[in-house]
């Protein structure tokens, strides 16, 4: 009753942001058949497609911290990860470079233009795209969601979902306050978890999520991001609940413990699943 008790307070309480007065959210892009559209370098040089390319976040694996740094996406195309997209323009076969009609010919040979959100574009070669995200959200979580900002540009997969920021909204201040043990704690009553043990979030419940900002410019992002690739998130949580929630808020030390309570049990039973499956 206790843990509720607080859990309700803080739900309702209005210096807490919502997730919609910060950022918009939707899917990442849905390519149809990954095995065509997404590459490594390697496969891109020796075709030849190094114009018909994008850089892409393919698998939620592949972004370490809170932050995609330039560095780290050339580590990630050096180590051979499969982080360009095919991308050749809304145009006719005619009109493309012979490297992509040669590339475009052999997926169709290889059924690709069969796949069901191929065949129903008017062009399958072309992946229907929008607005660039400013940052991604993870869709499936196994410890904890996390936000990861995208400086690079990079486009994104429908493995994670896309984040947007409003005008104004500082985009570092809301990545470094999401990891606190208040949204952490809320996350686990809004994700959904099947067999697996793993949390998913679709949009809709994304958009429920509720981020404490008082204080937020306290915050040292280099440092999250740090422990972040280091593993230390009780390092983060410790450091971030003092900023946000005792500082910030003025919760208590015993509340906190009560948040961490609260997420520490619906996390473990949710990942005990898991190892019974």
């Amino acid at each position: 009753n206790e843990e509720l008790q607080v859990l309700r307070m803080l739900n309702s309480d209005e210096r807490i942001s919502n997730a919609t007065d910060l950022y918009e959210i939707n899917v990442g892009l849905v390519s149809g058949e990954n095995d065509f559209f997404l590459s490594n370098w390697e496969n891109v040089v020796d075709r030849g497609l190094q114009a018909e390319m994008k850089p892409i976040i393919s698998r939620a694996e592949q972004v370490k911290g809170i932050i995609l740094s330039e560095g780290e996406y050339q580590l990630l195309r050096e180590s051979g990860k499969k982080v360009f997209i095919f991308m050749p323009g809304d145009l006719s076969l005619e009109q493309l470079s012979d490297s992509a009609r040669s590339y475009i010919d052999w997926g169709e040979k290889q059924g690709y233009s069969k796949n069901y959100k191929c065949r129903i574009r008017k062009r399958w070669y072309v992946v229907p795209t929008s607005w660039t995200a400013d940052a991604f959200l993870i869709r499936q979580a196994n410890l904890y969601p996390k936000m990861i900002l995208n400086p690079t540009g990079a486009l994104v997969t429908d493995t994670l979902h896309k984040v947007r920021f409003h005008e104004g909204v500082n985009k570092s201040a809301v990545a470094s306050a999401f990891l606190n043990t208040y949204t952490l704690a809320l996350s686990e009553t809004l994700g959904r978890s099947y067999g697996g043990g793993v949390l998913t979030f679709e949009p809709g419940e994304m958009r429920k999520m509720r981020i404490p900002m008082r204080g937020v410019e306290k915050l040292d992002m280099q440092k999250i991001d740090r422990l972040q690739r280091e593993g230390k998130y009780e390092d983060i949580l410790s450091y971030t609940d003092s900023v946000l929630l005792v500082d910030g808020l003025g919760l208590g030390i015993h509340e906190v413990d009560l948040l961490h309570s609260i997420w520490d049990k619906m996390r473990d039973r949710r990942l005990s699943r898991k190892q019974s499956v």
